[in-house]
């Protein structure tokens, strides 16, 4: 019989809602809607950006995430990253690449890096976790050109809840 894991180690089921809580983040970013990107944070989350500043509680950010819509293309892969939970709080760290596009041929390759703390909150969605702190950093940033055709987004997934959805299931 193998030992039960460290405290701090994510459960499986810990694990998979963090993720949730992160591909509903990466998908509010791609498909531009700072609505479903607020509902990711609690009421007083804090972001951290370099050149930004701390914008505080989930308003703030949803009014940041509005800066989405000066492009055309914006989408976010996760690398790599883990989660560390302690009862109803959690620590992670995430590489991603994010790709921009602000008009035809003029992109943007950007690689980063978020230190987050999470929190369990009432919510049925991804187990109730939602970022209460993140803060970014930047390790990379240059042009890229991306000179084909860029598409609309798609609109919310099935069973996200928002608008658009096929459920009512209630998104991040």
């Amino acid at each position: 019989m193998s030992a039960p894991p460290p405290a701090n180690q994510a459960s499986l089921q810990d694990d998979l809602e963090i993720r949730g809580l992160l591909a509903d983040m990466l998908d509010a970013v791609a498909r531009g809607d700072a609505d479903a990107w607020a509902r990711c944070w609690t009421p007083d989350g804090v972001w951290e950006i370099p050149g930004y500043g701390r914008l505080v509680g989930a308003e703030a950010v949803a009014r940041f995430a509005e800066l989405r819509g000066q492009y055309e293309l914006c989408v976010q892969s996760l690398l790599s990253g883990r989660a560390d939970v302690d009862g109803n709080t959690a620590t992670g760290r995430w590489y991603f690449r994010e790709v921009q596009r602000a008009s035809p041929g003029a992109g943007t390759d950007l690689l980063g890096c978020y230190d987050d703390e999470y929190r369990r909150t009432n919510s049925t969605v991804n187990g109730g976790w939602r970022f209460a702190r993140r803060r970014f950093w930047v390790l990379y940033r240059g042009s890229i050109t991306l000179d084909g055709t860029a598409y609309p987004p798609p609109p919310p997934r099935p069973g996200s809840g928002d608008v658009g959805a096929l459920s009512d299931r209630g998104g991040c």
